[in-house]
Order: structure tokens, then sequence, then C-alpha cells
């Protein structure tokens, strides 16, 4: 947003003219005057009065021409007093009156076009104003009947991303987000093609890939005959305002799925664990060729799918607080690698971790299952074959643990419900597994982020402090 440069950007003080044009009119009438007195009675002199008086037109103070117009009213009475009597004394009364009369006609025409000018300079100044303060607030864009866009302000580019140049002639689809319908953009554009109103909140894509939402009203103007020749949107951020709806019902969700764990942790778990071990045991009495024995062992497989479930669920709804300590990041890389090494789902995988020599603040054990999580993931959009690199960045209030792939990326609709609960585009899984990670990494005061760069895959930051609070320990 630009700043205001000037202090006093309300502030206009009527222009100083580069002459005072009172003054000089006085003294133009002054002279008149006197050649009125010596020049013969039958020259029309009255005439020049009012057409000295033109020079008041711009002059910055109207009620002004009236002095003048008083003053010349008397320099033609005074000439018509102290002039000699002779043959023309009528022409002279003649000429007097004309001279008064057409005076104060062109006074009143001076002064009422002054008024008017002085409105109208001063609407262009309002307006100016007006403009220049929501330009201060608020995003605002115009666009012709067709969508291009003719204008653009500071805020606008600056919250898109894209340059002025970028954005002229260009249609507002180079924003679409991919979230809303095709439907939603034609009741958009249907009513402000009837010349009404809209009003509603956008999701836009800048141009580096992030999302903002905009609370937008678009106003049609419209020409003699009713119909829009331009559209002005009115935009405001409401980014944060969206994140904080999102966590209020996020939190609403959590404390309802805090008592459901509850039940389930008592009405389930346990008869797992009595199924289980039941299970076990009729499998140790049957002989080793015993066709049962695999279906019993087929079962206590499902029994234990099931147990993991009940136990992530646990986990994301209670999850316990983090124990932080300082830890190298080479220590977390190996006990990851251990990890990966005996899954086979990471056999076809070429992980790439980059030597990172930093000390960071974090549990460990969810450390680690956070990373695990966000490398199965990839994993298994890559369908078992292709490249994870693993890489940290460090400035001086964060360090950036960052995890890409190879794979397609993420589809727009999905992106926006990655880290709902239960939220899955897996056959077979919770849903769990990234709203979990990003509550562990929230309980160590940082962020989980996912974005799909342009070059494709996708690419998951964890963003920890270098230094945590009292709290956060």
């Amino acid at each position: 947003m630009r700043p205001i440069q000037e202090p006093d950007r309300f502030s206009h003080p009527p222009p100083t003219p580069p002459v005072q044009l009172t003054a000089l009119t006085l003294a133009l009438l002054g002279i008149t005057f006197v050649a009125d007195v010596w020049l013969p009675a039958e020259v029309p002199v009255g005439p020049v009065y009012g057409a000295l008086l033109l020079l008041m037109l711009w002059e910055v103070r109207p009620n002004r021409v009236f002095l003048v117009a008083g003053v010349a009213t008397m320099l033609i009475l005074t000439e018509l007093v102290v002039s000699e009597p002779g043959p023309f004394n009528g022409i002279r009364m003649v000429n007097a009156i004309a001279g008064i009369a057409g005076v104060w006609l062109i006074a009143f025409g001076i002064q009422r076009y002054g008024y008017r000018t002085a409105e109208r300079q001063r609407a262009l100044r309002d307006a100016e104003d007006l403009r220049y303060a929501l330009d201060q607030s608020a995003i605002l864009a115009t666009t012709d009947v067709k969508g291009d866009i003719t204008f653009v302000n500071d805020t606008f580019c600056e919250i898109s991303k894209y340059s002025r140049e970028e954005l002229l002639g260009r249609n507002h689809r180079i924003l679409n987000s991919g979230l809303h319908p095709p439907e939603f953009f034609k009741e958009l554009w249907r009513t402000i093609a009837h010349g009404r109103v809209w009003r509603g909140e956008l999701r836009n894509r800048a141009k580096d890939g992030s999302l903002y939402w905009v609370d937008t009203t678009i106003v049609p103007f419209l020409d003699a005959t009713g119909r829009p020749y331009q559209y002005v949107s009115i935009r405001y951020d409401i980014t944060e305002r969206k994140a904080t709806e999102a966590r209020l019902r996020e939190q609403a969700s959590l404390a309802q799925l805090g008592r459901m764990a509850a039940v389930v942790a008592h009405e389930v778990r346990n008869p797992l664990a009595g199924i289980r071990g039941a299970l076990q045991v009729i499998g140790q009495r049957m002989a080793p060729d015993a066709t049962e024995r695999g279906i019993v062992t087929e079962i206590v497989n499902r029994v234990d799918t099931l147990n993991a479930i009940v136990e992530d669920l646990l986990l994301f709804a209670r999850p316990r607080p983090p124990v932080i300590r300082e830890v190298t990041f080479a220590e977390l890389s190996a006990k990851l690698q251990t990890q990966l090494g005996n899954d086979p789902a990471f056999a076809q995988i070429e992980i790439r971790m980059a030597p990172a020599d930093v000390r960071m603040h974090a549990d460990p054990e969810m450390f680690t299952l956070v990373m695990l999580n966000l490398m199965t993931n990839a994993a298994q959009a890559m369908k078992g074959t292709g490249c994870i690199d693993v890489s940290v960045q460090e400035n001086d209030v964060w360090y950036d643990v960052l995890v890409a792939d190879t794979g397609p990326g993420i589809p727009p609709d999905v992106q926006v419900r990655l880290f709902e609960p239960f939220f899955t585009t897996k056959a077979r899984g919770t849903g769990l597994g990234l709203a979990t990670a990003r509550r562990i990494i929230e309980s160590h005061g940082g962020t989980l982020t996912l974005a799909c760069p342009a070059t494709g895959g996708t690419v998951a930051t964890v963003r920890l402090p270098i230094s945590l609070s009292a709290e956060a320990r």
C-alpha cells in the first residue's frame, strides 16, 4: 500500500493567481476613466468598463467582481458629473446608463460563472480525495464490458503479485483459483450485466501460487440507455478472517471429536484387544498346515488395521504435548532413513536428504511422525517411483524443512480440503494424517503448508521457529 507522502494531502488552499486581477482591473478602470474624460462625448467608452470586467473571470474570489463593478459605476457617474455641458450631454447620459447596465450584467454573470467553476473544481477535488482514500484501503480495479482489465491500483498489484503491465488488458480469469464452479461466475456476470450490484467473497490465486480471499463488490456504471459500459470492483483482503473462521470451525469439530474419541477408546479399543488375543490363541492351537490358519491371520491383520485407525483418531483428538529438546537435522535424517528403508513402498523411490548442519528445537518422535506422513503421501502420489528431495532453509527467525516430490501435483479442488479431518482421496485411509501433522507442527509454534509450483510436483513446507517461547517448551 502506498504511504501518504503529503501530510496535508486533503488540504486544498485556493491557488494564488500570478497577478492580482482585482488590482489590475481597478487600475485599467482608472485609465479608462481618464480616457473617457478627455475623449469626445460621441466616443462610447462605457462598454470598455464592461469589457474590463471580463478579466475577473480568472479571479479565484468571485464576489470581488461586485467591488470592481461598484468602482466602475462610480467612475462612470463621476465622468458624467464632471463633463462640461454641451450638445452631447444626452449621448453621454445614454452611454453612461448603457455602461452601468452592462457592467452589472457582466458582474452578475461572472459571479455566477465563478461559483459554478468553484463548485466544479471542489467536486473534482472531492472525487480525487475519495479515490485516494479508497485507494489506500481497498483493492480497486475497473474492467470494460468484455471483462478486460482497464485499471488496477497499487494494492491490487501487491496482493496479486502481478505488475500493472501484466494485468492491463487481461481478464480476471488470470486470478482464478479453481475453487468456484463456472455457475458461480455465470451468476456474477448475469447480475452485473443487468446493471445490478454484485457482492460476494472470492478466492483468488496470486502469481506466486499463493491463495487469498477478498470480499468483493462489483458496481456497474450505466450509460444513458441504462446499459453497463464499465465495471468497478472494490475488494478487501479477508484472508486472515477466513483462516480464523476455519480455525474456529476446526476447534468446534475437535471438541466434538474429543468426546467421540473417549467413547471409541472405551467401547472399541478394549474389545479389539480381547478379540486379537483370542484369535492369536486360536491360531496357535491350529495345525501349521491348517487352511483356516490363513483366515485367522487375515482377521488379525484386519483387527490391527482397525486398531491403527483408532490410534490415529485418538492421536488427532487428544495429542500429547510435545517434549521439545534440541536435536540436529542430521539425527532426524538418520532416523527417517532407517524407518523408510524398511518400508516396501519406498523401494523404488529415490530419497535425497540435503546435508544441513542445523540444530532444531522439536519433539524428535513427533517431528519424525510428521516427516514420515509427508514422505509417505509423496511416495503414494508418485505411485512408488520418483524422487523426494528433503532440504532445510534457515533465516534469523524461522527454519523451513521442505519435502518436494516429482508427482502430478494436487488438483485445486482437493487443495482446499487437504487438512480437513477425515478427508482423503485414498481407497484406504482415515484422512487424519495431514490434519494430525499440522496439529503437531502448530503445537511447536510453526506452520505446515502444501503448494504445487508451476514446475510440477508438490512441496510441503514445515516452518518452525528457531527460538521457542517458554510456553512452547
